[in-house]
């Protein structure tokens, strides 16, 4: 049986860890080296950094950052952020990430999907789709850290993604994100039921339970969150223990008692 995967998302703006709010506000929390560290020993299957103003600064890929927490990372992990050009992929790949993260390079250049496909593996190709409610519904996949509307449902730009070579989709919702009110499941089963590569949830959880949503709702093979898991009191080993016991397949550290956890009404660890 396929384990869902779960997927802390360590999101940077310059030097800083920062959680975002809408898109548009940025708290800074600490630093990658320590944010990494601290995954690392909680049981996650990846971890994701995502540069998030690489693109609209004009920069490329910050190799010393990935060189630093690929030393401290013993699980896959994923960079994106500045990568428009094929040898920024070679020099994220070598510089020790598994898997590369594009967004509007892939939405300005489709054929960039299938180049990076046919020279690194589909399987290191993610599309980074951000998607916006426009009413009860309707969505629209965007660009440029949100702001720019694309003209084309999420579901719609995920199917012709993958048909230039995505081997995966990471699905965040720009209006959910740092609202703690849980995933878009309507947004997450669009995609979900138009693709057959993984797809990535991302984008709202506020409460453990909201995970084992993602997947057993919204149909997704891996599910993420970035701001939730900066508080220790909603680790991802107990993120992990939650989804085991909603019925969703992960897997489980040897080294965890994952039935010792309790959990409240509101799925946080007692």
């Amino acid at each position: 049986m396929i384990k869902t995967r779960l997927i802390p998302v360590i999101l940077l703006k310059g030097d800083l860890v920062v959680q975002s709010f809408g898109f548009n506000r940025w708290l800074p929390i600490g630093n990658v080296k320590t944010a990494i560290e601290f995954f690392v020993n909680w049981d996650v299957d990846e971890i994701v950094i995502l540069d998030t103003h690489a693109t609209n600064e004009n920069r490329g890929p910050r190799l010393d950052i990935i060189d630093e927490a690929v030393k401290r990372c013993f699980v896959p992990i994923s960079i994106g952020g500045g990568i428009r050009r094929l040898e920024h992929i070679r020099d994220v790949l070598n510089a020790g990430a598994d898997k590369i993260a594009i967004n509007t390079i892939a939405w300005q250049q489709p054929e960039f999907i299938s180049r990076a496909a046919e020279r690194f593996g589909s399987q290191c190709v993610t599309v980074s789709i951000d998607a916006k409610q426009l009413s009860p519904g309707e969505y629209r996949a965007c660009v440029g850290n949100g702001r720019v509307d694309t003209g084309i449902s999420p579901a719609d730009w995920a199917r012709r993604a993958v048909e230039y070579g995505a081997g995966e989709i990471l699905l965040n919702s720009v209006d959910r994100d740092g609202s703690r009110l849980g995933y878009d499941i309507e947004l997450l089963r669009s995609v979900t039921g138009s693709v057959n590569v993984p797809v990535i949830a991302c984008g709202g959880v506020g409460q453990i339970s909201h995970l084992s949503e993602g997947a057993l709702k919204g149909g997704c093979q891996a599910v993420a969150a970035a701001n939730i898991f900066q508080h220790t009191e909603l680790s991802t080993i107990a993120a992990k223990a939650h989804l085991k016991r909603s019925g969703v397949p992960v897997r489980l550290s040897s080294e965890v008692q994952y039935a010792n956890f309790e959990f409240d009404q509101l799925g946080r660890p007692l």
